[in-house]
C-alpha cells in the first residue's frame, strides 16, 4: 500500500495521474530509480508496489478524495494542481460563478484563471495578467487590487480546507507515513 508523507504529497500524486502510463519502458528507463516523490526521508522507497499498483492506488485515493470533499474544495484542488488542462477549464467554469467576491463576472473569470494558471506557467499570454484588462468599467486600481486579494484569498481558503480534509482522510485510512513508521 502506498504511504503518503502528507496531504500535499498525496494531492500531487493524484493530480498527476495522467503522466503515468502502462507502456513498457526501454531498458534504460527501467534502470532509473524512483524519483524524490517516491522516496522516504531515510532514502528507502515507500512501498514495494509495481508502477501499475501505484497507479491503481493513486486512482483509488483520487476517487476517495473526490467523493469525500465538498465539490467546491475538489474543484479548487483540481484547478490549482491538476496537470489536465481540460479538468482545469472545467474547474474554472465551476468555481467562477461560486467565488465569493464583490467583483463583477469578467473580473472573477480572469482572476480565477490567473490563480489557476500563474504567470510563470506557460499557457496564457502575458497581457492576460494585466490587472486593468480584467475590468471594462474604469474601476480604480485600488479597488481592483482589493477585489483580486479577496478573490484569491477565497480560492486559497478552499484549497487550505481541502488540504486539511485530505489529511484527515489519509489519517483515517492509515495512509500517512507517521502512522506506519
Amino acid at each position: 500500500m502506498t504511504v503518503y508523507r502528507d496531504a500535499a504529497h498525496c494531492i500531487s500524486r493524484v493530480m498527476s495521474i495522467e503522466i503515468h502510463d502502462g507502456t513498457k519502458k526501454a531498458s534504460w528507463q527501467r534502470k532509473y530509480k524512483a524519483t524524490f516523490d517516491d522516496e522516504l526521508p531515510g532514502g528507502s522507497v515507500s512501498d514495494d508496489l509495481s508502477p501499475e499498483e501505484r497507479l491503481t492506488q493513486a486512482s483509488m485515493t483520487r476517487a476517495t478524495i473526490k467523493r469525500a470533499l465538498p465539490e467546491i474544495q475538489w474543484q479548487a484542488l483540481v484547478g490549482k494542481y491538476s496537470i489536465n488542462q481540460n479538468e482545469v477549464r472545467i474547474a474554472a467554469a465551476y468555481l467562477t460563478p461560486r467565488v465569493v467576491s464583490p467583483a463583477h463576472q469578467l473580473f472573477k473569470t480572469k482572476c480565477v484563471m490567473a490563480w489557476m494558471v500563474p504567470e510563470r506557467r506557460n499557457g496564457l499570454p502575458g497581457s492576460f495578467y494585466v490587472l486593468h484588462s480584467w475590468d471594462a468599467d474604469g474601476t480604480p486600481e485600488r479597488t481592483l487590487r482589493r477585489w483580486r486579494s479577496i478573490t484569491k484569498r477565497w480560492l486559497d481558503d478552499q484549497v487550505s480546507a481541502a488540504h486539511i480534509a485530505v489529511e484527515v482522510l489519509l489519517e483515517e485510512r492509515g495512509l500517512l507515513l507517521q502512522q506506519v513508521a
